[in-house]
């Protein structure tokens, strides 16, 4: 039961981060860092590999041609992914299911502390708007 739930855990980062990488690749940036887990990591090229996973992280480089549409993509695509699938996937992967509600609804949120996509991407209008007052 426990593995179970650490398996569905890891499984639902991983494919949030992979949907970051996707579409940072698809617009033609470059990823600086890819981190899988905490603790201490095994370091294969950009990837940083932690046999415990309690959150993940991708670090890219912006073009400078990207517009706000392509970095919502980026940063808020995920969390819909991961609404998608908590929606979607059957009772039967209970677990995979509620941590992707949770992941995406905690990704859309602009918490400060958390450095969530949502406020990021709440940092990214607030960037856009202040330039376009100057």
């Amino acid at each position: 039961m426990i593995l179970e739930i650490y398996k569905s855990w890891v499984i639902v980062l991983v494919l949030h981060e992979l949907a970051h990488i996707f579409f940072v690749l698809l617009f033609k940036g470059k990823i600086g860092k890819v981190v899988i887990g905490n603790f201490f990591f095994l370091n294969v090229r950009k990837v940083a590999i932690s046999p415990i996973v309690i959150n993940c992280s991708v670090s890219y480089e912006e073009d400078s041609n990207w517009g706000l549409g392509k970095q919502a993509l980026i940063l808020l695509m995920p969390a819909v992914i991961n609404l998608t699938m908590g929606i979607w996937i059957g009772f039967d992967f209970i677990f995979i299911k509620i941590f992707s509600l949770f992941i995406a609804i905690n990704s859309l949120l602009p918490i400060p502390y958390l450095q969530t996509d949502g406020y990021l991407m709440f940092k990214e209008i607030q960037k856009r708007a202040v330039f376009k007052k100057n």
